[in-house]
Parts: structure tokens; C-alpha cells; sequence
């Protein structure tokens, strides 16, 4: 019957859309709570800070390692929005500084964490992901003169991970000490400097690092 189909049709469409609501508040949730409690947080703690209930929570995520695999894939979600965003409304002599200063205040995953998750293998994956659209952002601020020559994918990506690990370690609502060595980190991107004497990290190698991290 057309008209009870389109009805039915009708009021799938608010739990549509009140599922993804909650679906994005797990997620927040999930962030937060492993970045303070690690990954041996319990699934109900997330289920409490995303205010649903905990059948909510697993009917979306059987196990926790389907969550923890939720979050790092939204997150790197985010860093490829933020490298298209760069690319398309930056200025090229600002590009590679806007686009650390934006990661920087996407809140962390990994902030605290106790435990590694026993599937750390795939936290190198996203790199391999951002890559291509990070050195379209390396290339254009070269050729702006504001980057310096020598500087590499790999090493930009280093200096957002040694901020990072300085904000998730050390910064208070009320003190960011990251803050005053990321401006030193990002003067280091500038010309004028001597070249380093030895070679960058290949996007290889720095996979491999991140994926023991």
C-alpha cells in the first residue's frame, strides 16, 4: 500500500537522523575517555559520557576493538578534511603552518593512553591515506619561500607528533606549554636555517614508528 510504505518511510527517517546523532556522540565520547583512561576504559564509561545506553553503544560496536577502530578512523577522517580545507581556502605561504596549527586543535585520540590496543599495526595506515594531499601542502609553501627547501612530508608530520605528545602530556585548561614550542617548531620549517646533515625519514619508516606508538 503506497501510502502506509510512504509513512513508514517517514518515520524512518527521524531515527535515521537520531542515530547518526548518537552515533557522533559515541565517537566524541569514546575519544575522550580512552584519551583519559586508555584503552582499558569500559565500554560502559563511554556509554555514559555519550548519554546512551549501553545496548545503544554495542549494538553499534560488538567489541571495544570495533569502537577504538571507529575513533582512529574519525580522526583520520579529520586530518584529511583538514588537508582538503588547506589545500582549498589557504594561502600557499600559509599552508603547511595552518595546517599543523589545525590539527593541533583537533582534540587528541591518543592522549594518556595505558594500554596499546592489540591491533596498534594499523595506526601508521592513515599516514600512507594523507600523504599525497600533505605534500601538495609541503610543494606549494615551498614555492611560496616560506617553507624551507629541505623540508619533507615526514618532517612535518614529526613536528605535529612531537607537539601533540607535549600538549597530550603536559597542557592545562589554564597553561599550553605545546603552544610556545609548536611557534619554535614551526620557525625550524622556516628558510634561513642550515640544512640538516642527514636524510629525512621516509614515509616507510615514520609508518613504522607510529605503528610501535
Amino acid at each position: 500500500m503506497p501510502g502506509v510504505d510512504a509513512a513508514a518511510g517517514e518515520e524512518a527517517r527521524p531515527l535515521r537522523r537520531d542515530a547518526e546523532v548518537n552515533l557522533g556522540r559515541i565517537l566524541e565520547a569514546a575519544r575522550d575517555v580512552f584519551a583519559e583512561q586508555g584503552y582499558d576504559a569500559p565500554m560502559e564509561a563511554v556509554a555514559t559520557r555519550a548519554d546512551v545506553g549501553v545496548g545503544t553503544l554495542y549494538r553499534r560496536f560488538p567489541t571495544k576493538a570495533d569502537l577504538f577502530s571507529a575513533v582512529v578512523e574519525a580522526a583520520r577522517q579529520r586530518n584529511r578534511e583538514i588537508a582538503e580545507e588547506v589545500l582549498a581556502d589557504v594561502p600557499p605561504d600559509e599552508a603547511v603552518f595552518e595546517f599543523v596549527r589545525r590539527c593541533m586543535a583537533v582534540p587528541s585520540v591518543w592522549r594518556d593512553t595505558i594500554s596499546a590496543p592489540p591491533w596498534a599495526s594499523a595506526r601508521g595506515a592513515g599516514l600512507q591515506q594523507i600523504a599525497p594531499l600533505l605534500a601538495d601542502i609541503v610543494e606549494r609553501s615551498k614555492e611560496a619561500g616560506t617553507l624551507r627547501p629541505d623540508v619533507e612530508v615526514t618532517d612535518v608530520v614529526v613536528v605535529l607528533k612531537a607537539v601533540r605528545s607535549i600538549a597530550d602530556l603536559c597542557d592545562t585548561p589554564g597553561r599550553k606549554p605545546s603552544l610556545r614550542f609548536l611557534e619554535l617548531a614551526l620557525d625550524g620549517l622556516r628558510p634561513g636555517h642550515v640544512a640538516p646533515a642527514h636524510p629525512p625519514l621516509t614515509v616507510a619508516q615514520l609508518a613504522r614508528i607510529l605503528n610501535r606508538g
